[in-house]
Order: C-alpha cells, then sequence, then structure tokens
C-alpha cells in the first residue's frame, strides 16, 4: 500500500511538471531545440569550441556599442535572431550561464538519442531527478529516525518535495535561464543524500565525501551561487572518526577544487579571466558592466519579496496574480512573477518543528548534522540572492527546495512525537497547510504559463505577426479563459487594428472587473490620449500610478499627459 500510495503520488508531480512545461513558453519561441541555447553550446564543444554554435547576425556585428541596451534592442528582441541574454565577445556569441547542463545532460542525451533536448523537457527530468533524490533521503531518515511512521506519510512527503518546493514555477518557464537553476537543485540533492551516508558511516566517509564534494562541485559548474553551500562539506569533520581520515580530507577537497579549477579554465579561454562567466558581455535589457548587481539596498526588499510577498486572489482561474511590486530601492530592476514562500506554502512552517524535535528527543546526531546542512545551503543561497539587483520566482527555487526538505522532517517529526489528542490537533494545522501548499504552485504556475503566453503573442504584435499572436493568445485561453493579462492583451490587439472604441471598451470592462490591475489602467489611459480625451486619461494614469507608483512607464505617461495639459 504504502509503495502504491508514493508511486501515485510521484506519478501526479511528474504529469504536473510535464503539463506546465509543455504549456509554458520555452526556447524564448524557437520552434527548433537544436537552435535552443543550451543545445547551441553543446554543439560548439562537440565542434571543439566554447562559443555556441550559432552565427553572429550582421546588424548585432555592426553596433558602436552592442551592449547598450539603447542600441542592441532591436537586434536582441528580433525573434528571428534570439539573442537576448547571450553574451558577445571579440565577435563570438557565449553563454555566461554554466556550461555543466551541457557536459552531463544535453551532449549525452543528443549521443544516445540522436535528437535535441527541449529546455523544457531538461528543467522537468531535472526536477524530478532532483525530487527522487530528496525522497531517497527522506526515506533514509525515515527509516533510521522515525521507523513507527504511518504508511501514507511518504505520499504526503512526495507532495511536500515535488510541489510545495515551488518546482512548478521553475517548470513552468523551463528555458536557458531555468536549466542551470534546476540542475544546481538536482546537484545539491545529490550531495545533501551523499552527506547523509557520510553522517551516518563517520568510520568510512571517504567515498560519500567524494560524492558529495563532486555533487557541489557540479552545481557550481552550472550556477556558481551554489558554491557557499559546500562549506557543509566541512560538517562530518566534527566527528573524531572522520577528522582522523586523511582520504576523508582529500575526498572533501578534490572533487570540488577540480570543479572549480575546471570552471576557471573555461572561464580564462573564453574571456582571458579565470573569474570572468561574461555577465559583463550581456547582451541584456541592462547595461550589464555598468550597473551594480549587488547592493546592500536592495536586502530587506528582496527578502520581503522571497519570503512574504502576497499575490492577488480572484475568483478568475486559476485565481493566482502576481501582485504588484510597490516602491523599489534605487537600481532595483524589478521582480518576476515572485510570491512569498513563508505566506504562500504555509507547510514550509513546519521546519520548525525539527529543531524543536531534536532538543526535546535528543535525537541521532546524523539528523542534526543534516537538518544544518539543508538549512545551511537554504540560507547561503537565499543571502547571496537578497543582494541581488531583482527578484525572480526561479531564484526561490534556489532555497526553497531546502526548506521544503526540512518541512517533510518536521511533518514526521510530528507525527513522531505527539499522540492521541495532540498528534489529532496537529493534523488539522499541517493537512489544510499542505493542501493548500500543494496547490498554490500550481495554480501560480498555470498563472505563469498563461502570462508567459500573452507576453509572447504582445511580442508578436510588436513586430506585425497577427496569427502568432493569435495563436499564443489561444494557448492562454486555454489555461485561463478569465485571465486579466489575456484580456489587456486583447484590448491592445485592437489598438494594433486601430479598432480604438472597441479597444477602449474592452478596456473599461477589465478596470471594472480588476480595479486593481494597474496596467489595465495605464493601457486605458493610452487609449484614451490617442482619443483626445485628455483629462480622462490622466485619471487613469494616476489610479494606475496610485496602484503601483514604481512603474517608469506608468511614471512617464502621467508627467507627459500632466505636462502636455498644461
Amino acid at each position: 500500500m504504502e509503495f502504491r500510495l508514493a508511486s501515485a503520488a510521484f506519478i501526479a508531480v511528474f504529469a504536473t511538471y510535464l503539463f506546465l512545461g509543455g504549456m509554458g513558453v520555452t526556447d524564448r519561441g524557437n520552434p527548433y531545440p537544436r537552435d535552443a541555447a543550451y543545445n547551441l553550446l553543446a554543439r560548439g564543444l562537440m565542434s571543439g569550441h566554447l562559443y555556441l554554435d550559432k552565427e553572429v547576425p550582421p546588424v548585432l556585428a555592426g553596433l558602436a556599442d552592442p551592449y547598450d541596451p539603447a542600441i542592441n534592442r532591436t537586434a536582441r528582441l528580433d525573434p528571428r535572431y534570439h539573442l537576448h541574454d547571450f553574451s558577445y565577445f571579440r565577435g563570438r556569441l557565449y553563454l555566461y550561464f554554466g556550461v555543466a547542463p551541457a557536459l552531463v545532460v544535453f551532449i549525452p542525451w543528443h549521443l544516445v538519442t540522436g535528437g535535441w533536448l527541449p529546455h523544457w523537457a531538461a528543467v522537468a527530468f531535472l526536477c524530478s531527478a532532483g525530487l527522487l533524490a530528496n525522497l531517497s533521503l527522506v526515506h533514509a531518515i525515515r527509516r533510521r529516525v522515525f521507523p513507527g511512521s504511518p504508511q501514507w506519510i511518504t505520499a504526503v512527503l512526495t507532495l511536500v518535495l515535488g510541489l510545495a518546493s515551488y518546482a512548478p514555477l521553475l517548470v513552468a518557464r523551463g528555458d536557458m535561464w531555468e536549466i542551470p537553476i534546476a540542475f544546481s537543485y538536482f546537484s545539491a540533492s545529490i550531495a545533501l543524500r551523499c552527506l547523509w551516508e557520510a553522517y551516518v558511516s563517520p568510520g568510512h566517509p571517504a567515498k560519500w565525501m567524494a560524492l558529495a564534494s563532486a555533487a557541489f562541485g557540479a552545481a557550481f559548474a552550472a550556477r556558481p551561487i551554489a558554491l557557499p553551500g559546500a562549506a557543509v562539506l566541512l560538517l562530518p569533520f566534527l566527528s573524531r572518526e572522520t577528522r582522523k581520515s586523511g582520504w576523508a580530507w582529500a575526498a572533501a577537497a578534490v572533487p570540488l577544487v577540480l570543479c572549480c579549477a575546471g570552471v576557471g579554465l573555461y572561464n580564462a579561454e573564453r574571456f582571458g579571466n579565470p573569474f570572468n562567466f561574461g555577465m559583463r558581455y550581456q547582451i541584456s535589457g541592462h547595461y550589464v558592466a555598468r550597473i551594480h548587481a549587488f547592493s546592500a539596498s536592495y536586502v530587506w526588499t528582496n527578502l520581503r519579496f522571497y519570503l512574504l510577498q502576497p499575490v492577488n486572489w480572484s475568483s478568475v482561474f486559476p485565481f493566482t496574480h502576481e501582485a504588484a511590486s510597490g516602491v523599489l530601492p534605487p537600481n532595483h530592476a524589478g521582480t518576476e512573477h515572485i510570491a512569498g514562500a513563508l505566506v504562500n506554502v504555509p507547510i514550509l512552517w513546519a521546519a520548525l518543528a525539527v529543531p524543536a524535535f531534536i532538543r526535546i528527543r535528543r535525537a541521532d546526531r546524523s539528523l542534526s548534522l543534516i537538518a544544518a546542512s539543508a538549512a545551511w545551503v537554504a540560507l547561503s543561497s537565499l543571502a547571496v540572492l537578497s543582494f541581488f539587483i531583482g527578484a525572480c520566482s526561479r531564484y526561490q527555487f534556489e532555497f526553497v527546495p531546502e526548506m521544503a526538505l526540512l518541512a517533510s522532517v518536521g511533518i514526521m517529526a510530528i507525527e513522531g512525537a505527539l499522540t492521541g489528542r495532540l498528534r489529532i490537533i496537529a493534523r488539522c494545522v499541517w493537512i489544510p497547510a499542505l493542501v493548500f501548499s500543494s496547490a498554490f504552485p500550481v495554480l501560480y504556475g498555470i498563472e505563469r504559463c498563461a502570462s508567459d503566453r500573452v507576453y509572447s503573442g504582445l511580442t508578436s504584435l510588436t513586430y506585425g505577426d497577427l496569427p502568432g499572436a493569435e495563436r499564443e493568445f489561444q494557448t492562454a485561453r486555454l489555461l485561463s479563459p478569465g485571465n486579466p493579462l489575456l484580456r489587456l492583451g486583447s484590448g491592445l490587439t485592437l489598438v494594433t487594428q486601430a479598432r480604438s472604441p472597441e479597444a477602449s471598451a474592452v478596456l473599461e470592462a477589465l478596470v471594472r472587473d480588476f480595479p486593481d490591475y494597474a496596467m489595465a489602467h495605464f493601457a486605458l489611459g493610452n487609449v484614451l490620449s490617442g482619443e483626445g480625451r485628455r483629462d480622462e486619461a490622466i485619471e487613469q494614469y494616476r489610479t494606475a500610478h496610485r496602484l503601483d507608483p514604481g512603474d517608469p512607464a506608468i511614471n512617464a505617461a502621467l508627467d507627459s499627459a500632466v505636462a502636455g495639459k498644461r
């Protein structure tokens, strides 16, 4: 029975990954996986060079300053080129993302199958593999520390680790940005699983520490901010037996050092500097070489976004919508589909039961060490990300999975420590929290798929591709028929077709149904302004500004309209 329940839960989670991945916008709309970013890198590596197997468009090579977003905008956003967030250096295109996924996933896939792996499929499979590693870990913990847990607990933990980890939000837009994060998650999960074996076998830890070290090295080769998490390799040396083993010290250091050296050599061969990952040569909407990517002024704002940011709820499926960011610190780049983990996935609070259980029951030392390891991996990533210039849902997947791992152990601790009426009361709390925490990431993932489809359709409109825009809108309509962003896209479609009265009617209905939707008021203001209804336009701009005072486009439109009236 236990196996059947756990298998059903895993299949449901895996099916969710495949659905969201397949419905999301991937490969930046490129219909041919072989031309997706990581396959371009794989093709380049198999051809014997480190740059992408992609010709530099003449329009980019001819720019006076290809890194200036005001100059490179046409080349960067043109769907024929797919250049956004590539690095351009000495006439070649590179990825500033880690090389490990290309070496470990994309090249082997091509060699075995002869085909090219789509980005969304790679993200879904890596998340599933990481889930299996974490399930193996919690099963080992359960067998050693909580042997009396109920049979259905494995199915519960599968939902916590597979859904409450925010994996649905990552697979909902499985593209080149998400691949190194998914790979790092998989590698970190393997590392923690190996460390558990080192903790329970302090007399013979070398093999497991070598594997954990290599896994952390692979995580770093995919995602550099994973490196601080490797500090947990020192925890096994709290054991006197392990400290005495020279093999253990070599096993902990050598694989990680070799991976770091390999990354340094890779960077030096590409950009002439082992510490240059290529971000300064990024073709982006920001002049990356001139921005301060990390600043202490972002910390509290980012922590609020990552942990406490609410979402807007409505009666329109999938019921969840991204809330406005509000006023941001100077130079902050804003958010992307963010939702605070602690308020939207309340089952994560079960992690607090772990230290309580350890303290009260004087639990197995290995439990204390693995809990400290997971906590450090999560907190070290969150600390680095809190200094970064922007906040994205994909970044949350760099620390929420370890929080979900601790919450899983916390649920087992609650079930193991409480009996009778106290256990019933606890279940009345954590089971509803689990249901909500499992449903929210899926619903918000569907919202992400629908929103991205609309944005893709709007991009098609920008380039005059009305059939392409309608295809994207149709997919969004299937996912969320009443989606406010979709209705906004329909209104903007009418604007591009010079059907201003109809556009006004659509947008007026939208602001009636969603009075707190800043962009709807902004779009309606633009239509009214184009019709010469200046006072009404200013009123809409002011409402939009009140709802989202930090949006630069809204502020500029309001200032322009008010100045024009004078």
